[in-house]
């Protein structure tokens, strides 16, 4: 009963209203309004997976503010890591250390082909959204206008694609 009392809270709690409000304030902290948008759906699909746990949500916009913030700081520190290699000028040492080998060339051709049929069974539009803003670059508004949909619609399809993509791949 507490976890249907949870997902009840969080989806009240949740509204274009909040997203906005998240998406503003992430984009005042990261200083980039893309990754502000990309932060506010994984705070939508981290306060979605807190609400599948048996412990009670007083306040999920509190909680979910509290998600956005830990999201932001963890971009910033990644950020960091990345600018501080790049302006070192160590791109070769870098590049050296990504190349892979056979084994985890296969690896990677099984995950790819995992994520393949997990966007197949993804309804035709939610799948369009996923590709255009991860695979072209597309701003929200952009992909709202090409669609024909609102942009709340957008991050609603981008929510749904992230979190099936998350939970077929932890399978």
């Amino acid at each position: 009963m507490v976890s249907t009392t949870n997902a009840l809270a969080a989806d009240l709690a949740w509204n274009d209203t909040l997203a906005d409000e998240l998406r503003r304030f992430l984009t005042r902290r990261v200083k980039c309004a893309e990754a502000a948008a990309d932060l506010t759906q994984e705070t939508y699909i981290r306060l979605q997976q807190r609400d599948n746990s048996n412990l009670p949500i007083d306040n999920a916009r509190a909680l979910a503010f509290h998600i956005a913030m830990n999201l932001a700081v963890d971009y910033q520190r990644k950020a960091a890591v990345r600018s501080r290699y790049m302006v070192d000028g160590e791109t070769e040492t870098l590049t050296e250390a990504t190349a892979i080998g056979p084994e985890q060339s296969l690896i990677a051709r099984q995950r790819l082909d995992k994520l393949k049929s997990t966007l197949d069974e993804l309804p035709p539009d939610c799948r369009t959204v996923f590709l255009l803003h991860g695979i072209e670059g597309l701003k929200y508004s952009e992909i709202a206008a090409r669609l024909g949909i609102s942009v709340s619609m957008v991050g609603r399809h981008l929510a749904r694609a992230m979190a099936h993509c998350a939970q077929r791949i932890n399978e």
